[in-house]
């Protein structure tokens, strides 16, 4: 989930027990041990921030075979 913060910024918390990591280092074996760095961002402008209704990291997909390093970074807009 996302927040508000200042001049109409939204921002993920910087930790949860769950973390909120978009980035795993494959060859290190990170995303097993939980040792990941928050890098990947959705910016946006004032306008489109008044939008944003949810934001989330699917984990879920860099769990399948062949996935990428990084985790999708969804932002969910109200038209």
């Amino acid at each position: 989930m996302c927040y508000r913060r200042s001049r109409g910024k939204f921002s993920f918390p910087r930790r949860s027990a769950g973390g909120l990591d978009t980035y795993w280092d494959y060859t290190q074996l990170r995303f097993p041990r939980r040792e990941g760095m928050r890098i990947d961002f959705a910016l946006c402008s004032p306008a489109l921030a008044a939008r944003v209704t949810n934001a989330l990291i699917d984990r879920e997909e860099r769990k399948g075979k062949g996935a990428s390093d990084h985790a999708p970074v969804v932002v969910e807009l109200v038209d």
